[in-house]
């Protein structure tokens, strides 16, 4: 796969990211973030589990770096379910641009704990992205419960994307890596949302389609997505793409929510696609403008 294929698909996982938190948004209303995030995740692992069944099957050698899958799980189902825990104190656009800040973390969480550099440009995308962000959420003058929550599961994200990219380079075991993470959060989501409160039918039932879009479409097909592009390009530049999320939800909560964007809101747009044409097209252009002076 070609580095801009995977970063295409991983644009095309942050659109789904988008939708997905209105559906996370509405469904709360009915499911507290426990249940939901179990649930979500049940049906996830089970879009995704015949591709795992292939995987394994075609698969030359046992499965390798367990410990590895294991942190990546817990680090994603913790973050996955105070994401989820946040919505309730916090709108969707608002969660969309906190959420966002892991391109910053990324590029951070790389140079401190792999010792690698990112590419100027990509340093130069991820302050656009941030910027864009910015304006996107009318600039932020204060930060409830809900933003501190958002801003810890950032981190938390972050640092998946840099775990994700060695787990799934070291396996080879793309598709197991997302069943890691949709196990770790069935398990973690329904132990929580037994405490938090009991679950009732008639819940599942009223909140389903976005039950079956945030774990068919969002957990599933999205998060698999991640995980087989991620082998095929950098973590920072896997973060600028999937940031784009932010943008995809708020216009999906002004679609569907009517959460309507300000002029600011608007620039922020752009910015964040001028983020993504640097993050995708700098590195490339760079060295034959720097050979093209020497």
């Amino acid at each position: 796969m070609s580095r801009l294929l995977a970063n295409l698909l991983l644009l095309t996982a942050a659109c789904l990211w988008g939708g997905a938190f209105v559906a996370q948004s509405e469904a709360g209303a009915w499911l507290n973030p426990g249940w939901f995030t179990g649930l979500r995740f049940a049906l996830a692992f089970l879009t995704v589990l015949p591709l795992g069944l292939w995987e394994a099957r075609r698969a030359r050698q046992k499965l390798r770096g367990v410990m590895g899958l294991v942190a990546l799980a817990a680090i994603f189902a913790i973050s996955s379910f105070l994401q989820q825990w946040a919505l309730s104190f916090t709108s969707v656009t608002h969660a969309g641009f906190l959420t966002g800040l892991y391109v910053i973390f990324v590029p951070v969480l790389e140079m401190v704990v792999l010792r690698r550099a990112a590419h100027p440009t990509v340093w130069g995308a991820a302050l656009l992205a941030l910027a864009g962000t910015w304006c996107l959420g009318g600039r932020i003058s204060g930060l409830g419960f809900g933003d501190a929550l958002i801003i810890v599961s950032a981190f938390g994200f972050a640092a998946q994307i840099v775990l994700l990219q060695h787990v799934a380079r070291h396996t080879g075991r793309q598709v197991a890596a997302a069943l890691a993470q949709s196990a770790a959060c069935v398990l973690l989501g329904s132990g929580a949302g037994a405490v938090m409160s009991p679950l009732h039918l008639s819940a599942i039932y009223a909140c389903l389609p976005q039950l079956l879009y945030g774990g068919i479409i969002s957990g599933g097909v999205a998060f698999l997505l991640q995980a087989l592009c991620q082998r095929h390009t950098g973590a920072t530049d896997a973060a600028v793409m999937l940031m784009s999320e932010s943008l995809f939800a708020a216009l999906f909560a002004a679609l569907l929510l009517h959460e309507r964007l300000s002029e600011t809101g608007w620039a922020g747009c752009a910015l964040l696609f001028g983020a993504l044409a640097l993050a995708q097209f700098g590195p490339a252009i760079w060295p034959a403008r720097r050979r093209a002076l020497l």
